[in-house]
């Protein structure tokens, strides 16, 4: 097991390279822990710290999907965001709504917040700007409508109406965002239609061309949209002479569909599969040209894990059996431009001077139960173990001097190898990550055990985590002593090395930290690659709750 921090050669920084302050040079500005009597149990029924408000709604809400996780369920995390609204100021849930919504590219928290905020606050305006503020598509309309009716526990045929006044200004000017084809785009059947909508908010139209579109909505005349699903819909209807016939024509349809530029990116990135399959060489050749465009890549904003769902969707379809050297051709330029995207969306991480350590969790919680419940969402096939590893990789990739260590019923030592491209390392650290053995998280006491005896000197350690290590431990230190609390471990190695810092990057939310409050010790939580901005502002002496704050309504 390496244990020693070799010098790396790592590209240069986009951002000014992270420095590890000592207490002397910076206060940290906030507390991510509440003072006093702040322990509780986890879920594992081993110590932990409660946190703030604030921090526990903004763990809470950036790692939320609206579904069941390995802890807790779908209601219970509604419920607990809540109780958890009522507690904070209504300035930090608005922009907290707004920071999910615009930054961590979330749908379905920021209308919870919103709904439960105007619940709170029904006359304060920063509702109508917390509406106007989550609503980027036209069907988010429709989905804050309709958990509105369900918070307020709204039924019969007049269950909309007395709607906040506030929600109903933000909405109106929601209204005026979209163009014919976005709300044809997102007319759905749904609890609460697009034509409901119209006649519940009354919204005022900027313009006559406005004013057409929204008679088009009363009258359920939207010109039908010209998209991937509708295309392929109408396809399917057609007749065909037999099987290759119609493969013909699918291929084509995709052709046309690229050729066309109406085919968004995050449409490209999910039908990837089929395009390698049912469409030309050339076809392929315009849809890696957009994953690949760097402005394409900015404004989409997707998450890291999207491009890692695609890459194994893709590495899936190398090692069928039946693969003609024509599709191994195009797996491979699949494959080169996936990793090109991952890198560009991922070249603002910041880099860290000093000495880091990453430790990624692959215990049992990590992976999930066979129902399912440590994928991120019910639409995905990525687990939370995933997230992490490939966090590990991507922040491994940018800084110097940096252990990489994967930890279950024991740690391993990642293997990352600096030749090798983004996915390549992530396959190499889930191949080390099978012999951690998934059933506890021993292996983090190991490490910091490690430290302690070693006297060894870090800048930073990183944790990748969902947080809840505990008392299925098998691990005792050489007093004894049942590794079930982290932070005892972890003061102990403060007494040697007082200035590191923990960042502990939460990755399931379930409200409470590993670690006590003392300065050393950040907690910040996501899925995003805007984590490590956070980290960066943190290190420059920022706070998650200010950053936040900074967020625009």
């Amino acid at each position: 097991m390496k244990f020693i921090l070799a010098t790396q050669k790592v590209r240069a920084p986009v951002y000014a390279s992270l420095s590890c302050k000592t207490k002397k040079d910076t206060i940290m500005k906030f507390n991510f822990t509440n003072k006093g009597k702040n322990t509780t149990v986890n879920y594992m029924g081993a110590k932990a710290y409660k946190m703030t408000p604030e921090m526990e709604l903004y763990s809470t809400v950036v790692t939320c999907m609206v579904d069941d996780s390995y802890y807790e369920s779908n209601a219970d995390r509604k419920s607990r965001i809540s109780n958890l609204i009522a507690k904070c100021s209504p300035e930090f849930v608005a922009r907290l709504a707004v920071y999910a919504r615009t930054e961590m590219k979330l749908r379905s928290v920021p209308v919870i917040l919103a709904v439960e905020l105007a619940k709170l606050y029904s006359g304060n305006e920063i509702v109508k700007r917390t509406v106007a503020g989550i609503v980027n598509r036209a069907d988010e309309i429709t989905e804050i409508l309709a958990y509105y009716q369900t918070a307020n526990k709204r039924e019969g045929a007049k269950k909309l109406n007395r709607l906040s006044k506030q929600v109903q200004k933000g909405l109106i000017e929601s209204f005026n965002k979209f163009d014919e084809y976005q709300f044809a785009k997102y007319n759905r059947d749904s609890a609460v239609s697009l034509r409901d909508a119209l006649f519940l908010v009354h919204p005022k139209a900027k313009d006559e061309a406005q004013q057409a579109i929204f008679d088009k909505i009363v009258s359920d005349d939207l010109a039908t949209p010209y998209t991937w699903e509708t295309e392929l819909s109408e396809l399917g209807k057609k007749p065909f002479k037999n099987e290759r016939a119609k493969a013909k024509a699918v291929s084509e349809k995709w052709q046309e569909l690229l050729a066309s530029g109406k085919l968004g990116y995050m449409a490209i990135l999910r039908n990837l599969r089929n395009i390698v399959t049912k469409s030309s060489s050339e076809a392929l050749d315009i849809a890696l040209n957009v994953l690949t465009d760097e402005q394409r890549i900015r404004k989409s904003k997707q998450m890291p894990f999207r491009y890692l769902s695609a890459f194994l969707e893709i590495n899936k379809l190398a090692k069928e059996s039946a693969i003609f050297e024509e599709e191994k051709a195009k797996i491979k330029r699949t494959s080169e431009a996936l990793e090109k995207a991952l890198v560009t969306s991922c070249d603002n991480i910041p880099a860290c001077k000093g000495k880091t350590a990453i430790l990624s969790d692959n215990s049992g919680s990590m992976y999930g139960d066979r129902g399912g419940k440590s994928l991120v969402s019910a639409m995905s096939e990525r687990k939370s173990a995933d997230i992490a590893n490939l966090f590990a990789v991507l922040y491994w990739n940018k800084c110097e001097n940096t252990y990489v260590g994967l930890f279950g019923d024991r740690l391993i030592d990642a293997g990352l190898d600096r030749k090798a491209n983004v996915f390549e390392n992530f396959e190499t650290i889930n191949r080390a990550a099978k012999k951690c053995g998934p059933s506890t998280e021993s292996g983090i006491f190991e490490y910091m055990e490690h430290l302690i005896k070693s006297r060894t000197m870090v800048d930073r350690i990183v944790i990748f985590s969902d947080c809840q290590v505990g008392t299925g431990c098998k691990w005792y230190d050489s007093k004894g002593n049942h590794g079930d609390n982290f932070n005892r471990l972890f003061q102990k190695y403060l007494k040697i090395n007082p200035s590191v810092k923990v960042y502990t990057v939460d990755l399931r939310g379930y409200g409470n930290s590993m670690t006590q409050d003392n300065g050393n010790v950040v907690l910040v939580s996501g899925w995003s690659e805007k984590i490590f901005d956070m980290i960066y502002y943190i290190e420059q002496g920022s706070s998650v709750t200010e950053e936040i704050m900074k967020i625009n309504l």
